[in-house]
């Protein structure tokens, strides 16, 4: 009987090295459904355009499992797991039993509704593979458009520019990274990005696309047509869970769990991308696919599977980037709501934007853009008592000045 890991991203690479350090000879299995040392999905980015070589993007030695005595199962999937007998079986009919199971198969890609991502040109950007595929194809790209402004969008923007392609990015909603920037930060990252010479559509849906002998030529909006060599759909990501559909394993969003990152069945657990965890601001259950926190919740669930008790309490929703020279970190609750205040610290105006947000004299999130210097201190006040007058008296009263 093994443990068994299913996934060698963030999660299943920290639960792997945590359970081999408590527990030095019992035998550990990988199976991984990419047949690569663990890498890093956020630099696929900079390794598209050659910006990085392909051994930059590993988090791992290519001896890492070698060296902490793994067995592994690369380029495989689980087909399906048997709680009751304790059990996965893999794609290619092979039965492996587990003394402790830990699914940690993060996300994969959403796409829009009557898309077909097989036509020449049309690509997602969320594996090694992914980046590869596009690396090939761009000698023979001008102009490309990003559906999405998230962060993965946002970073193929970047590099898809410095590698002197044209580029426009469409967005449904009405701000760039609607989850995590309000209309004023999001004004002062477009204005950031059309200085490259990136045109951006919020507000704009894409419709289809435009294709000829299976090459894509652009994309139909609800008001345009927008010419393109290269499409690149970022819109979202969604769990990986049909390993366990059908069995006692519950779900709702993703996993359940609880603090130990057990599920409902014994001998179960599960972490990343697909687990339910606590949200420190709220107490709610949510997935919150973020690397820091598979990192700690792998490291959490390999400690519990190797026999230790160490609580998983949960996360913020924190985010921390640079892009097109604006340095950005979110963290918490970034927009207005009933109950909550807003304290403006700096406005676009003055050449940065930093905002808190508080609720009952506790800090309840920020949003810091341009002077990112605060961050440490407002983290650790997070969900704390919080001296607002001390802070709404460095508060900017210009309401007018808010506009970019």
């Amino acid at each position: 009987m093994s443990y068994v890991i299913v996934g060698n991203g963030p999660a299943g690479v920290n639960a792997m090295e945590r359970i081999r350090q408590i527990n030095p000879k019992e035998k550990i299995i990988l199976v991984a459904s990419e047949a690569n040392p663990p890498y890093s999905r956020i630099m696929t980015p900079e390794y598209m355009v050659n910006e990085i070589l392909e051994e930059d993007i590993y988090i791992r030695s290519k001896s890492f499992y070698k060296d902490y005595g793994i067995e592994t199962r690369l380029g495989h999937k689980v087909e399906q797991v048997i709680p009751k007998a304790n059990q996965v079986v893999l794609d290619d009919g092979e039965t492996i039993s587990y003394k402790k199971l830990l699914i940690a198969t993060g996300s994969r890609p959403c796409f829009p509704n009557g898309f077909n991502m097989e036509i020449n040109g049309v690509f997602s950007l969320w594996n090694k593979e992914d980046a590869e595929n596009i690396k090939q194809y761009l000698p023979s790209t001008r102009q490309a458009v990003i559906i999405g402004t998230g962060l993965v969008g946002l970073q193929a923007a970047r590099a898809l520019t410095s590698y002197g392609i044209k580029v426009k990015m469409v967005e449904l909603a009405d701000r760039l990274m609607p989850a995590q920037l309000d209309s004023t930060a999001s004004k002062l990252l477009k204005k950031a990005m059309e200085t490259r010479g990136i045109e951006v559509f919020l507000s704009t849906c894409a419709k289809n696309l435009i294709t000829e002998n299976n090459q894509v030529k652009g994309i139909k909006t609800d008001n345009a047509v927008l010419e393109a060599d290269l499409v690149l759909v970022t819109i979202g990501v969604k769990p990986n869970l049909e390993l366990i559909l059908g069995t006692e394993v519950a779900i709702r969003h993703g996993i359940v769990v609880n603090k130990r990152l057990e599920t409902n069945v014994s001998n179960i657990y599960a972490a990343g991308d697909v687990a339910e965890t606590n949200c420190l601001l709220t107490n709610n259950q949510m997935v919150r696919a973020l690397w820091l926190n598979a990192v700690q919740q792998g490291k959490a669930a390999g400690a519990n599977m190797a026999g230790l008790t160490e609580n998983y309490p949960g996360s913020y929703n924190m985010n921390s980037i640079q892009l097109f020279g604006v340095p950005i970190i979110t963290c918490g609750l970034t927009f207005a709501c009933p109950g909550i205040e807003e304290i403006y610290l700096k406005l676009p105006s003055l050449g940065s934007y930093q905002k808190l947000l508080v609720k009952e004299n506790r800090l309840v999130g920020f949003l810091l853009m341009g002077e990112i210097q605060l961050a440490g201190i407002l983290y650790h006040k997070l969900g704390r008592p919080f001296d607002s007058g001390f802070w709404r008296k460095l508060q900017i009263m210009e309401a007018d000045e808010i506009a970019v």
